[in-house]
């Protein structure tokens, strides 16, 4: 059956720079891990890119999660994966190219300049009227 790899690149590198990168990473895991690679898929993204890269042999989670080390996988995402690893979680391999849902953040006007700002860590609307009470 094989197994996918996912890299998360959170950079958008110049068109030649990712050739070459595609390039490495297809040495790096045919002439140094010795594994056969069928097929690598990418998918822009607004952050840069996810890359799908398919190989014939079957591997296990932790086997996974250090190649997609080894191939500049995203720091956060591989240490995540670890403790989903370590969890035993089924589903630990998650990689998404946009966002679900993201809370809507409170904001205001600048009465100076006009420009939106996002209110963060703003709990209570009425928290200033509290204050002076």
């Amino acid at each position: 059956m094989g197994t996918v790899l996912k890299v998360d690149i959170d950079y958008k590198a110049p068109e030649t720079w990712l050739f070459k990168w595609e390039k490495t990473r297809m040495l790096i895991l045919e002439k140094y891990y010795q594994l056969h690679v069928l097929r690598v898929t990418r998918h822009n993204t607004t952050k840069g890119q996810n890359y799908f890269i398919e190989i014939k042999e079957e591997l296990t989670a932790g086997e996974i999660n250090e190649l997609q080390f080894m191939l500049g996988d995203d720091h956060t995402r591989v240490k995540i994966n670890a403790w989903r690893i370590e969890r035993g979680i089924p589903h630990w391999n998650k990689i998404f190219d946009r966002k679900l849902w993201r809370k809507k953040a409170k904001t205001v006007e600048c009465w100076y300049c006009g420009n939106i700002i996002p209110l963060i860590g703003v709990e209570n609307d009425k928290h200033e009227s509290q204050q002076g009470e």
